[in-house]
């Protein structure tokens, strides 16, 4: 007996307007911020000196981006929708799932890591890029430290995997072939992270997710995953920075 082919969550279109209405978004309040700061304090004071950003700048940034995606989906693409949160795959998973997604983010952070050395061999202009953008010096509040590692280890992966997985591939999965959705959506996950490298990185990295995502049924192990390369990414950059890596662990810049 025939059965009939699943209806997608949502239409072609409906991607279209929340993904285009997510980085329209994210663009206003980065320019918003941006604004506000060269009418107040000054564009010159506020960045400081020195080759790395300061914290409350990546901080907001981050922030922005998950306000822009997970406030952009819930209107768009849930509320209007009548769905849930599980409809973009926050559902209940089985503990070794969980573990799955540490060691996978364990694993993307060594594969990043060959990875970057390998295109910055390729491409050595891409190779001042590499240093890490966070500044943990003295100028650095304990508070604006935390309040960073908590934006790139919860709520950055929280907000990107929900975002880029559990909403622009599964909505591309409903109108392209398994294999198109999962190359298009880590291309623009990849895109989304500007810097070269970085964009590659991600690219590859959201391939793999998008697997744990597939086979686990749920979000929550890509989104362990996401954190602990997170965390050991900023930990590893810090080490960096302060001259207490070996050569092979380093990222050239």
């Amino acid at each position: 007996m025939h059965q009939d082919t699943p209806q997608p969550v949502w239409r072609f279109r409906d991607g279209i307007i929340v993904l285009a209405t997510a980085m329209a978004a994210y663009t206003a309040l980065s320019w918003a911020h941006m604004a506000l700061v060269s009418e107040t304090v000054g564009m010159e004071a506020y960045l400081g000196s020195g080759d790395s950003l300061p914290l409350k700048i990546l901080v907001i940034s981050q922030l922005s981006k998950a306000v822009a995606l997970l406030g952009v989906l819930w209107l768009l693409g849930l509320l209007l929708k009548g769905l849930d949160w599980r409809a973009v795959g926050l559902k209940p998973v089985a503990s070794g799932w969980l573990l799955a997604g540490v060691f996978a983010g364990a694993l993307f952070t060594a594969t990043g890591l060959v990875l970057v050395k390998t295109l910055t061999g390729l491409v050595p202009s891409w190779s001042g890029m590499t240093r890490a953008p966070f500044d943990f010096g003295p100028s650095a509040s304990p508070g604006m430290v935390a309040a960073f590692v908590g934006m790139t280890l919860l709520v950055t992966p929280f907000a990107e995997e929900v975002f880029f997985r559990g909403f622009v591939y599964k909505w591309m999965k409903g109108h392209r072939p398994v294999w198109l959705a999962a190359l298009i959506s880590s291309i623009i996950f990849g895109a989304s992270h500007i810097v070269p490298h970085q964009a590659v990185n991600a690219a590859v990295m959201g391939l793999a997710l998008i697997w744990l995502y597939e086979k686990s049924g749920s979000i929550w192990p890509a989104i362990i995953a996401h954190a602990v390369n997170n965390a050991l990414g900023v930990g590893l950059g810090a080490l960096a920075a302060q001259g207490l890596l070996p050569s092979v662990l380093t990222a050239p810049g």
